[in-house]
């Protein structure tokens, strides 16, 4: 954070105007690596089997509390979406309660290299991601029609992960990386539809 000492109206106003340029509309997620590191990618974009894979050591990228732009719908102000970010357990009619969460969802996600799926007439989110050490490494391996799978642990019934509610993509101008959110499971969900 910073402060401001402020000792004028004049100054006052200054300081406002600047806070106000720094605030995004936007929501807080923690990013985690599920399972091992990709495969690496050479110079070409295509896959470089001579290059070893570390999946132990830690990576910067490999845990990201960054933040997704939620932008207001330019005519009425208010942010528009369709589909939630599930929630780390299901529900049990029996519970008197909702058992406890964190502030900011846990995401995770897979490193391996999946199909991007949207179909005409079904809705989807786009956020875009905050600069990170994952962005940055998800724009360097130049992939932009390829994605990485988001999951939320503990929100299946009977798997641990979860199932995928959307993935991980970079622009296709490598210019940002997006969060598309889908419906939970969509890999199985949109085949059918």
């Amino acid at each position: 954070g910073r402060s401001y000492c402020v000792r004028t109206q004049r100054m006052l106003n200054q300081c406002l105007e600047s806070l106000v340029q720094k605030v995004q509309s936007g929501v807080v997620i923690n990013f985690e690596k599920s399972g091992p590191d990709p495969a690496p990618v050479g110079e070409d974009g295509l896959v470089d089997s001579s290059r070893p894979i570390n999946s132990f050591a830690s990576q910067p990228w490999h845990s990201c509390h960054k933040l997704i732009y939620v932008r207001p719908n330019p005519k009425t102000g208010v942010p528009v979406g369709h589909w939630p970010i599930p929630e780390s357990f299901w529900p049990d009619q029996n519970s008197p309660t909702l058992p406890p969460r964190t502030a900011h969802p846990v995401v995770r996600f897979s490193c391996v290299d999946c199909e991007p799926m949207v179909i005409d007439k079904l809705p989807f989110d786009k956020y875009e991601l905050e600069p990170s050490p994952l962005t940055q490494y998800i724009l360097e391996r130049k992939s932009p029609h390829t994605c990485w799978q988001v999951f939320v642990s503990s929100s299946g019934k009977y798997s641990e992960l979860g199932y995928p509610f959307g993935y991980l993509k970079a622009s296709t101008t490598l210019t940002c990386v997006n969060l598309f959110v889908m419906p939970y499971n969509y890999p199985v969900l949109l085949p059918l539809l």
